[in-house]
């Protein structure tokens, strides 16, 4: 009878320990990206001057990695074009 017990003392600890385990690995899928607004500072560059306007846009960001991208947003040929550009470290476009 104590063998039982201590046995399925052991088989509880271990489930209970594996189930958050489980549960983390199946999160981190699920919950790898957030997307988030900012406002941020930008610079239109003429020939004759430089403006500076704060511009909005929508960002994304690898929860695990900690790449993040920015939703380009242009109307090229009569078409509404949108897609994700990344965010490097030094700019080059």
């Amino acid at each position: 009878m104590k063998k039982t017990i201590f046995y399925l003392t052991i088989a509880v600890v271990v489930l209970l320990c594996a189930g958050p385990l489980y549960s983390a690995e199946q999160q981190e899928t699920k919950d790898r990206f957030q997307l988030f607004n900012a406002e941020y500072k930008s610079t239109f560059i003429q020939t004759s001057k430089t403006t500076g306007f704060n511009e909005k846009k929508l960002f994304k960001i690898d929860t695990k990695t900690g790449e993040t991208w920015m939703l380009i947003d242009v109307f090229k040929e009569g078409r509404d074009i949108k897609y994700w550009k990344k965010i490097k470290e030094t700019p080059d476009n």
